[in-house]
C-alpha cells in the first residue's frame, strides 16, 4: 500500500492510461463474456499469464504492477458517494486495456463473475491450479449467495443516479456490491479490494448489471448525454483522467456483454424478526447543525455475532412533525424535511477488519414477521467492513482525517412505507448475516445511534 501523495509523485513520470486503444473503435465493440464462458474460450492462458507477471512486478510505481493498481483504487475511488458506477467502469476498462498491453493479446476481455447464477466463486479462484488467481490473504468466505438481492430491479427504481428520487445506484451499491466485497473477507472489505483477483470478475458483472438494467428499459432511464450530471472528469490519478461523459455507455467504451438479462430470482429466505433489545445509555436530543437535530439517540453499542434491537426514544418535541412528515413530507428546502438514522464513531476491531460478515439495518421490525410486508420493507442498508473502509477512505482524502466515522441512512420513505402506529420510540435492528464459515467475537463498534431529522436538500 502506498499513500495518495507519494503514489502521484512517484508515478509521475509513468506513461498515462487515458484513452482506449484504437483496434476497439475500429474492429467494433468486443464482447465480455461470462467466466464460465471466458474459462473454456482462447484468451485464459492470456488472463492468468498477464496477472501472474503483473503480480510478480512489486514496484506500486510501475503501471505493469499489480500492485499500482490497486493502489489507484486505494486512493480515488468512489463509494457511497455520486459516481459510483462510473467511476468504476472506466476503471475496470482502463486496466483491461493494461492486461492486453500486458499479454500483447489485443482480443483479450475482461470476464465477469454471474453470482445471480452461481454464488459460489470460481474454483480458478480457489483450488490452488492457478496461483496467480489466489487472494494473497485468505478469504473468510467463497458462496456469496446471502449477499444477493433483487431489490435494485424493482421496476419503481427508475432513476439512475444517487441523490435522485427512486435511484438504481445506491441500492445496487449496497446489495450486491458492497455485501459481496464484506462476505468474501480478506482483501475484499478493504480499499486494497484489488489485491484479490476476484474483484476484477466481481466489478465486471456489477458493471454489466448496470448496462442490463438500462437495456430492461420500462423507464429507467440515465441522465441525457446533455445533463450537467456529465459534466466533468474521473480522476484515476497517474494513469490520468476519463471524461464522465466518455463512460455514459458500455457502448461508448467499446464492449458490450454476452448477457443482459436483470436478475429475477433467488432463492427465498424467512423474513427476520426483531432480535432481542439491548438497552442502550440515552443520549438527549439536541440540534446538531443548521440542518440537523437530534430527536433520540442512544451510546456505545458493540456489534459481534448476535443480532441485536436498539430503542430509540423520540422527544415529545420531535413527535408531531415526524407525524407531518410520514403523512405529507415537505418540500420546502430549508425546513427539516427527513428523517435519518444515523451510526456514528464506527470502528472495526481487528477481526472485524478481516470480513466474512455483514449488518443488516432495519427500522421499526416486528417481532414476529409481517404477513403483509416481507423485511425489505423494514431496511434501512447493510453495515460491514467495507462500507467503513469506504467512508475512511473518503474521510482521509477530503482532509477530514482523524473525523468521526458516520454512516447515514436516509429513513423517511422506510417509515412511511410500514406506517408505523406511534412516533414515540424508533427499533434500530442489525441483524447478523454470515457466509458459510461465521465469524465470531466483536467485529464493530458504534460510538452512537441516533434518529435525526435532517435537511434532505443538504444530503
Amino acid at each position: 500500500m502506498i499513500s495518495r501523495r507519494r503514489f502521484v509523485q512517484a508515478s509521475f513520470a509513468t506513461t498515462l492510461v487515458t484513452a482506449l486503444p484504437p483496434f476497439v473503435r475500429a474492429q467494433g465493440l468486443v464482447t465480455r463474456p461470462s467466466w464460465d464462458v471466458f474459462k473454456n474460450g482462447p484468451n485464459f492462458q492470456s488472463f492468468v499469464n498477464a496477472i501472474a507477471t503483473m503480480r510478480a512486478n512489486t514496484n506500486p510505481n510501475d503501471v505493469n504492477s499489480w500492485y499500482y493498481w490497486a493502489n489507484i483504487h486505494q486512493n480515488y475511488c468512489t463509494h457511497g458517494v455520486p459516481y459510483f458506477l462510473v467511476w468504476h467502469r472506466g476503471y475496470v476498462s482502463l486496466f483491461e486495456k493494461q492486461l492486453r498491453l500486458i499479454s500483447g493479446n489485443n482480443s483479450l476481455q475482461l470476464p465477469y463473475w454471474d453470482y445471480y447464477r452461481n454464488p459460489n466463486m470460481p474454483v480458478e479462484f480457489t483450488d490452488g491450479r492457478y496461483p496467480s488467481l489466489n487472494s494473497s490473504r485468505p478469504r473468510t468466505n467463497t458462496n456469496v449467495h446471502n449477499a444477493l438481492s433483487l431489490d435494485p430491479f424493482i421496476n419503481r427504481l427508475i432513476n439512475f443516479p444517487r441523490n435522485w428520487p427512486n435511484a438504481y445506484e445506491p441500492p445496487l451499491e449496497s446489495r450486491p456490491h458492497n455485501d459481496v466485497h464484506n462476505l468474501i473477507g480478506g482483501w475484499m472489505p478493504t480499499m486494497q479490494s484489488p489485491q484479490d483477483p476476484i474483484f476484477w470478475l466481481h466489478h465486471g458483472n456489477i458493471d454489466r448489471l448496470w448496462a442490463a438494467w438500462v437495456a430492461a428499459d420500462q423507464g429507467r432511464q440515465v441522465p441525457p448525454s446533455s445533463d450537467s450530471y456529465w459534466q466533468g472528469s474521473l480522476n484515476y490519478g497517474p494513469s490520468g483522467t476519463l471524461t464522465r461523459l466518455s463512460v455514459i455507455t458500455t457502448q461508448a467504451m467499446g464492449y458490450t456483454y454476452d448477457n443482459l438479462a436483470l436478475p429475477n430470482r433467488i432463492p427465498p429466505t424467512a423474513a427476520p424478526a426483531r432480535p432481542q433489545v439491548r438497552k442502550l445509555k440515552a443520549m438527549p436530543a439536541n440540534v446538531l447543525t443548521a440542518n440537523a437535530a437530534a430527536v433520540g439517540g442512544g451510546d456505545e453499542l458493540s456489534l459481534d455475532q448476535n443480532s441485536v434491537t436498539v430503542e430509540i426514544p423520540v422527544a415529545k418535541k420531535a413527535q408531531p412533525r415526524f407525524k407531518s412528515l410520514l403523512a405529507s413530507p415537505v418540500s420546502t428546502p430549508a425546513a427539516l424535511n427527513s428523517i435519518t438514522v444515523v451510526l456514528d464513531r464506527l470502528s472495526l476491531t481487528e477481526a472485524g477488519a478481516k470480513g466474512g460478515y455483514f449488518y443488516n439495518v432495519y427500522l421499526d421490525l416486528p417481532e414476529t414477521p409481517d404477513s403483509k410486508l416481507d423485511g425489505e420493507a423494514y431496511l434501512l442498508g447493510t453495515l460491514g467492513a467495507f462500507e467503513i473502509a469506504g467512508k475512511e477512505h473518503h474521510a482521509n482524502h477530503e482532509n477530514a482525517s482523524g473525523e468521526p466515522i458516520q454512516l447515514v441512512f436516509p429513513a423517511t420513505d422506510v417509515l412511511k412505507h410500514v406506517a408505523p402506529g406511534q412516533v414515540d420510540k424508533l427499533s434500530v435492528s442489525f441483524v447478523r448475516v454470515d457466509g458459510d464459515n461465521p465469524v465470531n467475537g466483536t467485529a464493530i463498534n458504534v460510538g452512537e445511534v441516533r434518529v435525526e431529522l435532517s435537511n434532505s436538500a443538504a444530503q
